[in-house]
């Protein structure tokens, strides 16, 4: 029998193992990226609810959607991470997988190379948006959200990289997963504390259809006015019916009060929420500002809608 050198021995034992060495390393860069965005997104809408400047600042507000989207994610993300994370580490002690691998080494190369780049970017922003007179409290605390998160990551990685026994369990490896799980759950925790209830959220989203509802029916009434010079005497024909109340599947409330003006009501569960940067740039409408309960809102139909317009002879400049 053939006697192969121990480099030969080597390769013979990890033959076959590249796909699962692929799998794992893969499967944990991906989730690792993933769960350090969702946390982030949840530490900015809490520094966003509590130190964000309203009156200057309209884009970076609170909003439900990208704090409900990191918990969500965070929640499924982190236990994958360390499962994965775990499942390799038993592998490289085991020696099922080569550690040393070019699989291993080039994926953990390239975290390294996304985390530096992070940093680096937001160190650029940062600087940036201070040269530009912006010393808000919370660009300040996102900078170093993103600097712990993406420094921890270059950390950890940098000292799997350089790691060469697996055989014994690593301090620096149980410390840096112990963070992992206190920091996740902390954000999760805080998240929870400020995020609406599901209760609320489904109450907000039949508020939004309800807005949705009357603008499309302000609309069309308007494009009834321009064909009928006149307002249509209620909402039976079926380009208005088709538009009702979601929870009590009952007709919006509809009134004339003149010749071009008419009313609209509808019953609204929450106030609206007008802490929402989008306000400033769609909300053209009343009925977006409605309180809770039962709301009407005079309007008329829109001149620009009715009249053409004027063709102005060109000005002859010499």
């Amino acid at each position: 029998m053939e006697n192969l050198n121990p480099s030969q021995n080597q390769a013979s034992q990890f033959k076959g193992k590249g796909a699962l060495d692929a799998f794992l390393n893969l499967l944990g860069l991906i989730t690792v990226g993933w769960m350090s965005i969702a946390i982030g997104m949840i530490l900015f809408q809490i520094i966003n609810k509590f130190f964000t400047d309203k009156a200057i600042d309209y884009v970076a507000r609170f909003s439900q959607g990208p704090l409900k989207f990191g918990i969500a994610s965070a929640v499924i993300l982190t236990p994958i991470f360390l499962a994965v994370s775990a499942w390799l580490h038993r592998n490289y002690k085991m020696g099922k997988l080569n550690h040393q691998s070019g699989i291993h080494r080039w994926l953990t190369y390239l975290m390294l190379l996304v985390s530096a780049l992070t940093i680096i970017g937001r160190l650029i922003y940062q600087l940036f948006r201070f040269l530009d007179g912006d010393y808000a409290m919370a660009v300040i605390l996102k900078t170093l959200v993103i600097l712990a998160i993406a420094g921890g990551i270059f950390g950890y990685y940098l000292y799997d990289l350089v790691r060469r026994d697996f055989s014994k369990k690593s301090s620096v490896s149980i410390l840096a997963m112990s963070l992992v799980i206190v920091v996740a759950l902390a954000s999760v925790i805080g998240g929870f504390i400020v995020i609406d209830s599901p209760a609320t959220s489904r109450s907000v989203k039949f508020d939004e259809q309800r807005v949705n509802d009357l603008t499309d029916l302000d609309n069309r009434i308007n494009l009834y006015y321009k064909e009928n010079q006149e307002l249509p005497e209620d909402l039976s024909a079926p380009r208005f019916s088709q538009f009702k109340d979601p929870v009590t599947d009952q007709p919006y409330e509809y009134q004339i009060l003149g010749e071009e003006k008419f009313e609209l009501c509808a019953i609204f569960d929450l106030k609206a929420n007008t802490e929402d940067s989008d306000y400033r740039y769609y909300a053209d409408r009343d009925w977006y500002y409605h309180e809770a309960g039962r709301q009407c809102f005079e309007t008329s139909v829109l001149d620009q809608d009715l009249k053409p317009v004027p063709i102005r002879e060109p000005e002859v400049v010499y």
